[in-house]
């Protein structure tokens, strides 16, 4: 995955973690409909789309296939993070 918002970079762990992470990235955590909790460092640059990917490689669920909720609103593979700034701004 190559381009702007590439978020390859993007670490996971099953560590709690918030807010601000290193290298201006952030941290979210992330909980599956089946119960599983993780965190994902990413950049809020990265698209709903690629962040997706990188939350393939740690879940059962293909990229295509998940759906993202944050604060009831569903988020578009298009979009950046950081377009749904009013609803990150708790980081």
């Amino acid at each position: 995955m190559g381009g702007a918002g590439d978020s390859s970079e993007s670490k996971v762990s099953n560590e709690q973690g918030q807010g601000q992470g290193e290298e201006g990235g952030v941290v979210i955590n992330v909980r599956c409909s089946n119960g599983t909790k993780f965190t994902v460092r990413t950049s809020l640059e990265s698209t709903v789309g690629v962040f997706k990917s990188v939350l393939a490689r740690n879940c059962d669920v293909p990229a295509d296939q998940q759906r993202l909720i944050y604060k009831g609103r569903i988020l578009k593979d298009d979009q950046t993070l950081l377009s749904y700034g009013e609803f990150f701004s708790f980081l």
